[in-house]
């Protein structure tokens, strides 16, 4: 028979053990078996192999029924007489499959030694649940007296391993029965556990297992509910207003040092958390903060201090979030201060000197802490007078000092502010007034080259890549950076107006561009290109239109009309362009000679000159006025400029107005009456009026 080691369990040595087929009737199973609870489906499966053979293939162990065992079995008929020591399964098993006797190894064991074997003969099974663990373990250190260290050899864990199963015994309901059905696993159930408060334990286990609003309802990993159980339910006794070796705060807590709460009390347990002085029970932590701030409240009182505590200091709490209070400056806190010195420092001598004393005012968000200020007009009045004092003596203290500099630079600062934004608004508004008395406004100020010139950079800094790089090829710029190039043309360039005209057409040239409300898509394009080519805008984008889509849906047969463009000639028909068919072979038609960036730009500019007429090479003017000969001559197709109009469609719709321009592909501008900015509309959006 085996000798059992009462303080480990380990063998010492093994004697002569009695091996035999036993009654399933005499036997009953140990009160002391960690597992509690079996999985039916998998005594089933076992009884299936059982029942074949006939018997178990492995014996159970077993010891003959302790004295402590008789009277509760003493009513069993037949009265037991073994006790099983481990091998439950095999023993329910058995008599599923429907067998009367079982092999045994019988051996004369202690409850100590039953104790050890039965542990350790679990844990060998992965089946067993933590809290089965948890209960074994403790168990065993009651009845047989066992340490941490020594069943931590025995199982060959660490001792933290061991502390951590004990530790589970300690969750509440909640947590037994999120970790039974799975909500939980051992980790994240140990950090509940560590929470004494069974109130705490319980809301803990519901935002752990439901989540929060960023995890969309699953459970919180190890990780992120490591990090809400110590912010949420671990307080950092050094941020306490309160002395933690007072044991006279709370006297049924004592002092904070020797508190069993405090994580440096059992490091095994807390190994997580970095710090040694950290409570984890933040009920008693705040019944100690709001004794701590009694006595301060009772102290200030008794040297006759206006104490200002509960509804009426939460009341005086700002609502943007902030920690100012209504009608009072802090006097520690720099923040309500006119500089970077706390008031206290500014006025502290001045308030002796006056026996003015503090308004002590008890944090409603910070339990324990009693904020010192002064009414608003007090401390105003404080600081005029400091003021007076520095300018009229010569010695004063630093911060006083610094303060009368500072109050004195503030001003220069905001008046210096001030002057400067004033001119320039004083000169704009001259200056307009200047250009709007002129009797011709639109000859005597015109755009010159320079303006342009600052408009066009404007304008090049709007566009995108993909804009830039357009531009870019339309006036030939063979470089990488086609931003950067762009930029470097722009500021050499002679023509600077003709450029800008080319970036708003590309600007304003994105086929996704719709129009909505009073605007139309590609404005800025229809608005150039109206004005380049004039009358005959309408042939010239139906003919460009009819090519790209001879080009990309080639099944539509159409007769490529000759494209109008300006400034390019368009390429002679026929070999040699004589206009006639090719020969036979096919060869690739001669490229035109490559254009310098100038020559494109110059290109550009002609085609605006040869439409507007007397404008300068260095500059662009303004439209014609409304209703001009000139006007009528240049866009004068479809609706005539100046023809009055109601609109149908839109916010001004049933409004009257006037034609001011045309936009081309039947979109016009018009100026409606009652509303200062022109508006564009489509021509079957405006009714002719007689």
């Amino acid at each position: 028979m085996k000798e059992y080691s009462t303080e480990s369990g380990a063998v010492l040595h093994d004697q002569s053990h009695e091996i035999i087929d036993l009654d399933l009737d005499l036997i009953i199973e140990s009160s002391t078996n960690p597992r509690t609870t079996f999985d039916l489906a998998y005594l089933n499966e076992l009884a299936a192999t059982i029942k074949p053979a006939g018997r178990v293939l492995q014996a159970i162990l077993t010891r003959p029924l302790p004295a402590s065992r008789l009277a509760d079995t003493a009513h069993m008929r037949p009265r037991p007489t073994h006790e099983i020591v481990f091998g439950a399964c095999r023993y329910r098993s058995s008599k599923i499959a429907g067998l009367k006797k079982i092999r045994t190894t019988v051996e004369d064991l202690t409850d100590a030694q039953v104790l050890v074997v039965q542990l350790i003969e679990n844990l060998k099974r992965k089946d067993l649940t933590e809290l089965e663990e948890a209960e074994g373990y403790r168990r065993l250190m009651d009845e047989s007296g066992l340490s941490v260290d020594a069943i931590a050899k025995e199982i060959d864990k660490s001792r933290s391993y061991v502390f951590a199963r004990l530790k589970l015994l300690d969750i509440g309901t909640e947590g037994r029965t999120a970790l039974r059905d799975g909500k939980l696993d051992a980790s994240r159930a140990l950090l509940i556990a560590r929470i004494p408060d069974g109130k705490l334990q319980a809301k803990a286990v519901k935002e752990i297992t439901i989540g929060d609003y960023y995890s969309g309802g699953e459970p919180m990993s190890y990780r992120k509910a490591a990090e809400w159980v110590q912010n949420n339910y671990m307080l950092k006794l050094s941020a306490a207003k309160f002395k933690i070796t007072d044991a006279s705060l709370v006297p049924a807590a004592g002092t904070c040092m020797v508190c069993p709460k405090r994580t440096g009390h059992d490091p095994d347990l807390f190994s997580d958390v970095k710090s040694a002085d950290v409570c984890t029970d933040p009920t008693c932590f705040h019944k100690k903060e709001e004794a701590h701030a009694a006595t301060l409240v009772k102290e200030a009182k008794d040297k006759g201090q206006t104490v200002i505590a509960g509804k009426e200091a939460q009341e005086l709490m700002t609502t943007n979030g902030q920690t100012k209070f209504k009608g009072y400056r802090r006097l520690d806190v720099a923040e309500d201060s006119p500089t970077d010195q706390p008031l206290r420092k500014i006025i502290g001598q001045q308030m002796q000197a006056e026996g003015v004393t503090p308004v002590m005012i008890a944090h409603p968000q910070k339990k324990g802490e009693l904020v010192a200020a002064l009414p608003n007009e007090v401390v105003l009045r404080l600081l005029k007078t400091v003021e007076g004092q520095a300018q009229a003596a010569k010695t004063v203290t630093k911060e006083v000092r610094e303060f009368a500099n500072e109050k004195k630079a503030k001003a220069e600062r905001k008046a210096k502010e001030q002057y400067e934004q004033e001119w320039r608004d004083q000169l704009v508004a001259h200056t307009w007034g200047v250009m709007w008395r002129s009797d011709d406004l639109v000859t005597s100020f015109t755009f010159n080259v320079e303006v342009h010139r600052y408009v066009a950079l404007k304008v090049a800094h709007s566009l995108s890549t993909e804009q830039s790089a357009k531009v870019c090829k339309l006036l030939h710029l063979d470089k990488v950076g086609s931003h950067s190039a762009l930029l470097d043309h722009i500021k050499t360039s002679a023509l600077p107006d003709a450029i800008h005209m080319l970036m708003i057409m590309v600007h304003d040239s994105n086929a996704n561009d719709f129009s909505y409300s009073d605007r139309i898509a590609n404005e800025g394009m229809h608005l150039v290109t109206g004005v380049v080519l004039g009358s005959g805008l309408k042939s010239t984008t139906k003919d460009i239109q009819a090519e790209s889509l001879a080009k990309h849906f080639p099944k539509v047969k159409e007769e490529k009309a000759n494209v109008a463009t300006a400034p390019a000639a368009r390429p002679k028909e026929g070999p040699g362009g004589n206009g006639g068919k090719g020969s036979a072979s096919k060869k690739p038609p001669a490229r035109a000679a490559k254009l310098s960036a100038e020559e494109a730009t110059l290109g550009i500019a002609a085609a605006m000159q040869g439409v507007e007429g007397s404008a300068s090479a260095n500059a662009v003017a303004l439209p014609a006025e409304p209703g001009s000969a000139a006007a009528r001559q240049l866009l004068g197709i479809g609706l005539a400029i100046g023809t009055r109009v109601k609109a149908l469609a839109g916010k001004p719709k049933g409004k009257e107005g006037e034609v001011i321009q045309d936009l081309g592909d039947d979109c016009y501008r018009v100026k409606i009456k009652g509303i200062s900015v022109a508006m564009s509309f489509r021509l079957e959006q405006l009714e002719v009026l007689a």
